[in-house]
Order: structure tokens, then C-alpha cells, then sequence
């Protein structure tokens, strides 16, 4: 197949009923060619202007995230289009345009393969790693979470095969993308402390049973194991290496005596929070 080169892309999800992009501030012209997917399946695709920005509408009726990662990727490979950068960005995200425009030069120039702006600290979050630390622009990391990944389209377009059948995208950012990196080469991820933007709902996902009988957590342990068998086949080398060990093995849940030390320590973090 032959792809063409299209500047950068970002989808945001909408209700297809609300007023689209409620959260985000129209303050500049973008950068980049805007997507609004509908997931209620209301809205008729195609090219639209609303509130004064050309966008193209993709519609379709979806359960959660993993599915708008596999529309979206089936409707470029159908076009044969490859964004510089692709970002999805989920409807309770406070962010400015300017904002977008911002991290999409930063990488750019930073020649980031995946990145995100930071969560501000009233956000709700889930990973403390992702609330911003001032007086840096940008932070190395391992995985970039779902709700307003930037990635570079060609990596975005690697992992349209293995989108299909997720539907709650769990497991898609911490073991497929890290594992397309490592298989492609396009290994630069880092946070973006010099954006900040909020999240401003609870997280419901993991609560689910999806029209495919499984929850979140049992798509992200099946999304593991098809990474591993991946590896295996394609670069078993990279089995005995630390970045496996740290993506596939290390233990994440805490023990007793870390709880409790992470307990003492909220009301010192809390302070921190407020006065940084």
C-alpha cells in the first residue's frame, strides 16, 4: 500500500448530542486537521464546520476507547493517510488549542515518537507519575496513558492490527505501544511538563463487562499476552532485557509496609500538591 504524508491529526470524542469539543478553548487557529468522533452512532459522517472549525466527523456506536482507536485506524488505512502525529483525546479533558498546537512542536522538535501533556494535580488521575513537575519541558517515560496520547502516525498505524477486539483500550498503552516501539524503532516517550492539562471525571471502565465478555482488566492481561507472544516471535532478544522486565514483569501492587508508608505520606504529598 502505498500511504501519504498528511499533517497531524486529533480526534476528540464527543456524545454526538452535547456541544463538541465542550472542554476544549477554541483560543487559536490548530495546527492540524481535527476529528470529532461520535460514539453515541447519532451524528452522519463526513466533513463538517461546527462552532467555526472544519472538522471530519466519524461516527459510530461504542462501548469505550479501544474501539475509536480501531475505527480511526481503519479510516486512514482506507484513505492511505499517515498523520505526522495522530492524538486521541478523550471529551472530559480541559485543554486550550494552543495548548495542542504547543505539544505538537515541542515534539516535533524534540523528536518524540510518543508523548502528553501533564495532568494538572486536581485532576482525576490514576498514575501520580503524570501530574506535572514545574520547571521541567519534558520527562522520559515508559508509557504514555490513553486519555490524550500523541503519537507519531506511523506508530499509531503499526498497531491497527492489534487494536481489534479491544474494546476498553486497557492494555493498549501499557504493553502495545511500549512493544511497537521497541519492534519499530520509534522509542522516544516522555511527558510534557511544559503542558498541562485536567481530567475532570472519574474513571468507569475498569467496572465493565464489555459486549465481548470481558472487563478491562481481563482485555489488558489478554493484550499482554499477545504482546509477549509478539516478542517472541519478532525479537526474542528482547526478552531478557530490563525494559522487558520493567513493562511485563515488574510488581506493581504494593505490600503492607509500602501501604502504610504511602499512607503516612499523603498528607505531606497533599501539602506539596498545594504549593507547588
Amino acid at each position: 500500500m502505498s500511504w501519504v504524508r498528511t499533517r497531524s491529526l486529533v480526534l476528540v470524542s464527543w456524545d454526538g448530542q452535547s456541544e463538541p469539543w465542550q472542554m476544549i478553548h477554541l483560543d487559536a487557529a490548530p495546527d492540524f486537521d481535527w476529528v470529532l468522533f461520535d460514539f453515541s452512532g447519532r451524528q452522519a459522517p463526513g466533513p463538517r464546520t461546527l462552532r467555526g472549525q472544519q472538522c471530519l466527523v466519524l461516527s459510530g456506536a461504542t462501548e469505550c476507547k479501544g474501539e475509536i482507536y480501531q475505527a480511526l485506524a481503519d479510516h486512514l488505512a482506507a484513505n492511505s493517510e499517515v498523520p505526522d502525529y495522530v492524538s486521541l483525546i478523550d471529551d472530559d479533558i480541559l485543554i486550550s488549542v494552543s495548548d495542542i498546537n504547543r505539544v505538537l512542536h515541542l515534539a516535533a522538535c524534540e523528536g518524540l515518537d510518543i508523548c502528553s501533556p501533564v495532568l494538572s494535580h486536581d485532576s482525576v488521575y490514576t498514575h501520580r507519575w503524570t501530574l506535572r513537575q514545574p520547571s521541567r519541558m519534558f520527562r522520559e517515560v515508559d508509557w504514555i496513558e490513553v486519555m490524550m496520547p500523541f503519537y507519531r502516525g506511523s506508530l499509531f498505524m503499526a498497531g491497527r492490527e492489534q487494536y481489534r477486539g479491544n474494546v476498553s483500550s486497557w492494555g493498549i498503552d501499557k504493553y502495545l505501544m511500549p512493544t511497537l516501539q521497541q519492534l519499530t524503532g520509534l522509542k522516544r516517550c516522555a511527558l510534557i511538563d511544559a503542558v498541562m492539562a485536567s481530567h475532570r471525571r472519574p474513571v468507569t471502565s475498569g467496572q465493565k463487562v464489555y459486549r465481548n465478555g470481558r472487563t478491562a482488566a481481563q482485555e489488558a492481561a489478554a493484550m499482554k499476552a499477545s504482546c509477549i507472544s509478539l516478542i517472541q516471535s519478532r525479537q526474542p532478544e528482547l526478552l531478557q532485557t530490563e525494559w522487558f522486565q520493567r513493562i511485563f514483569e515488574q510488581r506493581h501492587a504494593r505490600t503492607r509496609w509500602q501501604q502504610l508508608k504511602y499512607g503516612l505520606g499523603r498528607p505531606l504529598r497533599r501539602w506539596l500538591e498545594t504549593s507547588t
